[in-house]
């Protein structure tokens, strides 16, 4: 007996994660990434392509079929970093914890943008604590949701929260606008979204000599400094902290390469440069399977 067609949505929907990717760019052998399919027999044999264009393929019944968080994220990265800005000057951070909860898409540029995702099958159980939590650091709010929920969103979110409706051709609008919220950050929580090295150099920036601190406290001293910025500066030094982590040449050319379907994956997958370069090369390899 063959599987069911939401049974073969689910199987395709787990070619868009971390462990695929990571897989495919350590052993450089795509059936080793993609073996579960072939196992469940959603591939058939078919004419050579590019490996991309099975992930191209599958991207495309996803975005028909089967509209799930990735499906969301990824038209997020297509049309925001690489449709109205650019991936050297914009940066994109999937899944991002902010205080008690994780972001599920953050853009930076000039300034911040948190998405939370609301597909199909979620609930707003979680959404009042979740955009309560991305206030404290980000300067505009966007809940993501289907055209039909959209509204239904909009009537119970923070007056600083927008929507956005994504449709089934993968555009974005606006249901209802955020608010600038980048003078009521707490400088506190965004401290706790820095990297160590990030405010020892800022602090020592700020006070023009090296920090001697021992290093059981030289958080905690950062901490202190750091909380003496105002919210607007503070949300700044966030900004242009996080920008960077993600548009260093390495990190643009290597999702630049990569299929539209896999780009959020892309920055979302740790992988070192050899890796990045394995991904690459494996993906330019003609296959002789399609989707079944």
């Amino acid at each position: 007996m063959g599987i069911t067609l939401t049974e073969k949505y689910r199987l395709l929907a787990r070619m868009f994660t971390r462990p695929v990717l990571s897989r495919i760019a350590a052993t450089g052998e795509w059936e080793r990434g993609l073996g579960f399919l072939v196992r469940e027999r959603v591939l058939r044999h078919g004419p050579p392509r590019p490996l991309a264009e099975l992930f191209e393929s599958a991207w495309r019944v996803l975005r028909a079929y089967y509209r799930n968080e990735y499906v969301y994220k990824a038209e997020i990265a297509n049309r925001i970093v690489f449709g109205m800005h650019s991936p050297r000057t914009t940066a994109l951070h999937v899944e991002l914890p902010v205080a008690r909860s994780i972001v599920d898409v953050a853009v930076f540029n000039g300034t911040s943008t948190a998405y939370e995702v609301k597909t199909e099958f979620d609930s707003a159980r979680r959404l009042q604590t979740q955009t309560a939590d991305y206030l404290k650091v980000f300067d505009k709010v966007f809940v993501v949701a289907n055209p039909s929920n959209a509204a239904a969103y909009a009537s119970v979110v923070h007056e600083r929260v927008g929507v956005l409706a994504l449709d089934i051709r993968g555009s974005l609008s606006v249901a209802k606008p955020a608010v600038s919220n980048r003078n009521e950050v707490s400088v506190a929580t965004v401290f706790r979204c820095l990297r160590r090295a990030e405010y020892v150099n800022l602090i020592e920036g700020v006070l023009q000599v090296p920090l001697l601190y021992p290093n059981g406290i030289i958080a905690r001293k950062c901490e202190e400094h750091f909380c003496r910025l105002g919210s607007e500066q503070a949300h700044q030094f966030f900004v242009d902290v996080m920008r960077r982590r993600q548009t260093d040449p390495q990190t643009v050319a290597f999702v630049s390469q990569l299929p539209q379907s896999l780009r959020a994956l892309g920055y979302a997958t740790p992988l070192s440069g050899r890796q990045r370069a394995v991904a690459i090369s494996v993906l330019g390899q003609e296959v002789g399977v399609a989707i079944a």
